[in-house]
């Protein structure tokens, strides 16, 4: 029989402290919480290229077992495929039931350890897995999805109750919009060690008779799905069987395209079913073969603009400027089109690539970008991506290239799950394959057209403000403000501005142990009053949200930072400036800021609450709340697990106009003072002044 483990817990933290004091309710939460922890993707490397996966997959194989719910072959590796790190023989394993393709791998484990990668089959009644270990003959099989237990998909999953088309949202720009398609069959192109073509196929919309110009262009990609549809069925290979169509996946961001071509862009977006199939045989699902076809149709693009050709002739001649070039992705699309800036770097003549947004992205390979505006989002509610792994892409790049003159966003958008963006995936809206991911106890959930509208709202307005240059929209990105009429959607911006003198300055940005003693500058940082002050590295071994809900925290393993707790109202951090400092030039204090779930301290707390005082060279100075412009960033993480929500870092921003009798231009001091509330832990990092978007 198949047996489903779930993983152990994680271990309890340890912190590098000045201070350690702790009164009784400072002392760290111990619930037993059956949950994971981070990351989602176990280390399970693909036995085989996968040219050879793809031949072995469709031999006949010797059964060695077969019990209920699962079969295992041995299967002779043909000799003309076979190499030194080709092995002469096999396993295939599958495992039956409906589970549907979705963001992350399913992996096959024998005793509760991840032994290999578990594929959707074409049909969806089973997963597949390839494995030189031997011990799949006989010890105990299972099957995960991000470190949980793997559970069936819905039915709507594999036959929706109806299919209907999306109402279009309003296009509010001053173009009209038209549609067009290009098509160059299902095996038009060949990514690099894929072992098989792909799909050239794309949406476009653009304003209606091109009548301006140049004009910018977007790439849209979606990521893993089902790939193929007949009727009310879904399938999963490529490419489709006869009698079958492809799923246009690509079509589920039209609401989306439509309103960014009205503002005056060229959204093309780009069919991925192919690399979404056969990215399963690689170790990263295709990342790289994913920003390599994103490159290919900015090829085409480039011909088209300048000499033209089939399909369009010379309607785009001098009409698409290739010097303002936009992504987004969302799901594997999402690494895909980080990956998708590495690779046109490498170009001899890259192309440039100036906005990329992540739209709940996974996070694979553990890479990011830099010089770049990056804004990644992160839907709360998302129950592919549950540990919103795609924030690490900001985490990382924060301070990874001194003097990087781009921006960096990561958007919560709470409310909202991961299939909802795309039509196509949503439940009675789309086609066979679609279903609500929604993860755990979803406050506030979105419906479709809520968070399709929320989308929108910040996809056209992010490549209105980085391609566009559109000042006007600044205080949506810095999270000064949030889109019109994305009612009742809740919405969080963490920003970083770009590390340029004037337009940011850092006071500490807590990446190192020194962080809770020393400045970035190397001035003073002293604290009274404390219970609690440490810095923490949040490593799997020692996270900083202690004991059994370290899972909580999205940041895990990465993103170090301040720990600071308090048992009564006279606990204050100082930040010494060092000499007076002038920082008119700028717009706003901020940091980022999470309350720790993993201490009594804060238990039964809706909303921490802290002030911040900017001290002048004459000692002048007033203590602002952070709840006067919304102490959101400072609510308890309820609403999705058993016990607490995800702990993601949000920012607190200050203005600088309510420093009241501040001499701005003779700065000495921040102080951050705990005077709110009687009792709390808070972590804390990228402290700064910042200017612009």
């Amino acid at each position: 029989m198949i047996r489903r483990r779930r993983r152990p817990g994680p271990s309890r933290a340890a912190l590098v402290a000045t201070s350690l004091a702790l009164s009784a309710s400072l002392v760290p939460v111990g619930a037993t919480a059956q949950e994971p922890q981070n990351p989602a993707v176990p280390a399970v490397e693909p036995m085989l290229p996968a040219d050879v996966a793809e031949v072995v997959q469709r031999l006949s194989g010797t059964t060695i077992r077969s019990e209920i719910g699962a079969t295992v072959e041995s299967v002779r590796v043909p000799a003309a495929v076979r190499s030194a790190d080709v092995p002469s023989r096999v396993y295939r394993v599958t495992i039956e039931g409906r589970y549907a393709p979705r963001a992350l791998p399913y992996v096959m484990t024998v005793d509760g350890a991840a032994v290999a990668v578990a594929v959707p089959s074409p049909d969806l009644r089973s997963v597949v897995a390839l494995t030189t270990d031997r011990s799949v003959a006989s010890g105990r099989l299972g099957l995960t999805y991000g470190g949980r237990l793997a559970e069936e998909s819905s039915a709507s999953a594999l036959r929706p109750p109806s299919i209907r088309r999306i109402r279009q949202l309003p296009s509010p720009g001053p173009y009209d919009v038209v549609r067009r398609r290009y098509d160059f069959g299902d095996r038009a192109y060949q990514p690099t060690g894929l072992g098989a073509k792909v799909e050239v196929r794309a949406n476009v919309h653009l304003p209606a008779g091109l009548p301006d110009g140049p004009y910018p262009i977007v790439l849209f990609m979606h990521g893993n799905h089902s790939s193929c549809f007949r009727g009310d069925r879904a399938g999963y290979r490529w490419p489709c069987r006869r009698g079958w169509k492809p799923l246009p996946n690509h079509e589920g961001y039209d609401y989306a395209a439509s309103r960014l071509a009205s503002y005056g862009y060229i959204v093309v977006s780009v069919s991925a079913n192919g690399v979404n199939v056969h990215g399963n045989r690689l170790a990263d699902t295709g990342m790289r073969q994913r920003g390599e076809l994103l490159e290919h149709h900015l090829d085409l693009w480039q011909t088209w603009s300048t000499v033209g050709g089939e399909p369009f002739g010379d309607r785009f001649v001098g009409k698409v400027d290739m010097s303002r070039i936009g992504t987004m992705g969302h799901s594997r699309g999402g690494e895909g089109v980080v990956w998708h800036v590495i690779v046109d770097r490498q170009r001899v003549d890259p192309y440039g690539i100036d906005a990329v947004l992540p739209l709940a992205p996974v996070d694979f390979t553990r890479v990011t970008v830099n010089r770049v505006p990056l804004s990644v989002v992160l839907p709360y509610c998302d129950g592919d991506v549950f540990d919103l792994q795609g924030v690490h892409f900001f985490d990382d790049a924060r301070y990874r290239v001194p003097g990087d003159p781009r921006p960096k966003h990561v958007l919560t958008l709470f409310g909202a799950n991961h299939n909802f963006f795309n039509s196509v995936w949503t439940p009675a809206f789309g086609f066979p394959g679609a279903f609500d991911d929604t993860f755990g106890r979803c406050a506030g959930k979105l419906t479709p057209s809520q968070q399709r509208r929320v989308g929108a709202a910040y996809i056209v307005s992010y490549f209105r403000r980085y391609l566009g240059e559109e000042l006007g929209l600044d205080p949506v990105w810095t999270g000064a403000a949030t889109p019109r009429r994305i009612d009742p959607s809740r919405a969080l911006m963490a920003f970083m501005a770009p590390d340029l003198p004037g337009r940011r300055l850092d006071i500490d940005r807590f990446t190192a142990s020194r962080s809770i003693g020393r400045t970035e500058a190397g001035d003073d940082v002293t604290a009274s009053g404390l219970s609690l002050l440490a810095w923490c590295a949040n490593t799997v071994e020692v996270p900083c949200v202690p004991g059994d809900l370290s899972f909580s925290d999205v940041h895990l393993p990465g993103l170090s930072r301040g720990v600071f707790g308090w048992a009564g109202s006279q606990g204050e951090v100082h930040f010494d400036l060092g000499t007076a400092t002038d920082v008119r030039a700028f717009d706003a204090l901020q940091f980022r800021v999470a309350v720790n779930p993993g201490y009594r301290a804060n238990s039964g707390i809706r909303y921490q609450d802290l002030s911040v005082s900017l001290l002048d060279g004459d000692g002048a100075g007033v203590a602002v709340p952070a709840s006067t412009g919304g102490n959101e960033a400072l609510r308890f993480p309820k609403g999705v697990h058993r016990f607490t929500g995800h702990v993601i870092l949000q920012q607190v921003r200050f203005p600088l106009d309510v420093f009241a009798g501040v001499d701005l231009s003779d700065v000495r001091e921040v102080v951050i003072s705990f005077d709110r509330v009687e009792a709390g832990v808070i972590d804390v990092a990228d402290l700064a002044f910042s200017a612009g978007a």
